[in-house]
Order: structure tokens, then sequence, then C-alpha cells
């Protein structure tokens, strides 16, 4: 098949992930001073990765906007306020930030305070999340063992910005090279709603993996101004299942229904580990919650739309609901950027479930492999390109 060799070919050499590695640690080496622009899991990652390769200390200070944190340590390093950075640029004029998040608002941030976008760095977070990841087996021996699948994922695909967006992500975590991401992107706000193939309707019942706080139902309410038969929002957090319905409740927005459990493939009770937007199931996690499958939790319900974002339980999630997607055949969009091997995983069950979907991948975070979207149409939903 034409589209085989096509993907084959344009994977790049797996050497390129050490050598693009050393060449951005060169680069602090040279530059002598950096920030890190927070605090949490992404600062400590990225202050591991420069540790590893014996640059750390070149690490200046971190700096964070929670004021709490500000003139605390953090190994050993100091946190500043944004006021106290500024005040470091205007002495200096070449001080060089590593934004150690995957949020592009902080860029926005740091542009609107006077840093010269050349000394803001947004390649750091997304290699040092590599490293940590990928330090056991390589992304390059994951998609090589795999070759077949995700070739056979990229000739399932509908239109050639999916195959852009498939094979630049892939490229970018065998590589490191920022550039495969470059023009990827699609607006945050279009989230699970690509315009260019979804559509909603005025009887939409919408089911939303991975609620969180209602962010995403507040974007559906815009999208559909407020005309849609049902929506329902599960959320396995239970602290920020009750900041959901209060917000509902604020908002007094109605034909909402609300589930707190974690979406699985059958019935059962697992560990939970909560993490602001990041909660996960895992085996060492602190707390139990209940779990189920939609087939058993929806029955019943004419499901119209699943969108799963549920930090890489979606193969498991995908699976409980087996039954609606063979019998009702919802638009899917399930996010697939929580695991590499969920690049070729998830769309083939997709398809096993129901071989009648077009399948078609969209990317909503700048120059950072998250956020990536697999969308699953059925015929009668899609998005007619050349109507006559």
């Amino acid at each position: 098949m034409r589209c085989q060799s096509e993907f084959r070919e344009k994977l790049v050499d797996k050497g390129l992930f050490e050598t693009n590695a050393r060449e951005y640690v060169q680069n602090i080496r040279d530059i002598g001073e950096v920030v890190i622009w927070g605090t949490g899991s992404g600062a400590i990652m990225v202050y591991d990765f420069l540790k590893e390769y014996n640059v750390n200390h070149c690490i200046k200070c971190f700096a964070d906007n929670s004021k709490a944190k500000w003139g605390t340590n953090l190994n050993g390093i100091k946190i500043l306020s944004p006021d106290q950075i500024v005040e470091m640029n205007e002495s200096s004029k070449s001080i060089y930030i590593i934004i150690a998040s995957q949020y592009m608002e902080i860029k926005r941030q740091l542009l609107s305070l006077g840093i010269s976008e050349s000394n803001i760095d947004v390649k750091g977070i997304g290699i040092a999340k590599a490293y940590a990841t990928y330090r056991e087996e390589t992304a390059y021996s994951i998609i090589e063992k795999n070759i077949d699948e995700y070739e056979k994922v990229y000739s399932y695909l509908a239109d050639e910005r999916s195959k852009e967006i498939y094979l630049g992500i892939l490229n970018y975590k065998i590589s490191l090279n920022n550039d495969y991401l470059k023009g990827i992107e699609d607006l945050t706000v279009n989230q699970y709603f690509a315009k260019d193939i979804v559509k909603l309707s005025e009887t939409e019942v919408f089911c939303d993996c991975g609620s969180f706080n209602g962010d995403t139902l507040e974007i559906f309410k815009k999208i559909t101004n407020g005309k849609y038969k049902k929506y329902i929002a599960i959320e396995a957090d239970s602290n920020t299942y009750i900041e959901l319905n209060e917000n509902i409740k604020r908002n007094q927005l109605t034909n909402v229904d609300t589930y707190n459990m974690a979406c699985w493939d059958k019935k059962d009770v697992l560990k939970f580990q909560s993490q602001l937007t990041a909660g996960h199931i895992t085996s060492d996690g602190g707390v139990s919650i209940n779990a189920d499958s939609l087939d058993n939790v929806l029955k019943g319900e004419e499901i119209t739309f699943i969108k799963m974002d549920i930090e890489g339980a979606e193969e498991k999630a995908l699976i409980g609901a087996a039954e609606i997607i063979r019998k009702q055949k919802p638009i899917l969009a399930i996010c697939l950027y929580h695991d590499l091997e969920h690049f070729y995983k998830l769309p083939l069950i997709m398809k096993t479930l129901n071989d009648e979907y077009s399948l078609y991948v969209r990317h909503y975070m700048e120059m950072i492999d998250s956020e990536t979207v697999c969308y699953a149409i059925p015929k009668n939903r899609i998005i007619e390109r050349n109507p006559k």
C-alpha cells in the first residue's frame, strides 16, 4: 500500500533523540544562567533532566505565580515572584526562562512582562518529560516494535491533516525536535469539537468522561447555544465532582446528569491519585473510588457523542462502552496523548468496535506533545466537505 511505505519513509531516525537532547543541554550550558518558571511536577522533571546532564548548576532560580511560594526553596534553589523576574530582566536583558508547564498562557504572561520571545524556552518541558518517560525504552523502540499497528492507523486516517499531525507527534517523540510540532495545533477552545469535522445537533446526548469542573460543559453550551437533549458529566475525583455540581447549580444549567465514578471496563473499586487536572487511576493511589463501564451505567440512554480525557484509562473505558459504540455509533473524541501506545491501540479499538467510523486526529497544544485527540465519526455525522 502506498500509505504504508509513505508512513515508514517519513518516520525519522532513532538516533536523533540523544543528539537533540545533548544539543539542548549544550545550549543551556552556553547560556550559563536560566530560570525555571513553575514549581510543580514539570519543574521537577526539568530540574532532574538538567541534573542528569550535569547542568543543574545553571539554574539561577525558580519562579511561580503563587504568592505563597515566593521566598521559599525548591531543591535548595530560591523561588522568586514575577516582579523579581522582571527586575532581573531589566537589569540584564538576557534572562532565559524555561517554562516548566504545558500551559502556554505562561508564555503570553512572560511576553507581557517584557521578556523577549527568544529568551522564552518551551522545549525544555517536552524534552524533560520525554527523557523521564522513555528512559528505559525509547519512543522509537516502542514504535518500531508495533510498527504494523501504527501504520494501520495511519492508513485509516481520513484526511491529510490527520496524517500530518499523526506523523508530527510520533516524529517529535522520536527526535525531541520541536520543528515537527510547528503548525499542527488547532485552537484549544475547539478541543473535542473540531469545527471542520464535528457538527453538534440540538438532540445531542453528550457523555463527558473526565468532565473536571465543567470546563468542557461550558464550551459545549456555547457551541450549542444551550440547545441539546442531555449532558452526562462523569468525574472520578470527589472534590472536583463537588466543584462541578456547584458550577452547574450556579450557572443554572439544565438537562445535566452527573456521576462521581471512574470509567472502566466493568464494575470495580480502584485506587485513585488526586492531582488537580490530572487525577488518575494508579495501584498506589491514596483513595479508593467506584468504577463502572458506560454500558452498565448508561443502559437505556441514547448516546450520540462520547468524549474521553481520563488520564490513561481510555483503553479500559472504550472497551466498557463496546455495546453503546456498536449499536448507537456515537461520535467519539478520545484523547491519545497519555500513552504513546494509545496512538495505535485506541484508534484500532474504535475501528474494531465499529468499522463504519472514519478516523481523524487533531492536536490542541502549541509546541508540546499533549492534548491530542482522535475523532471517530460515523457515516451519518460526517460533514460534507464539498457540497454540490
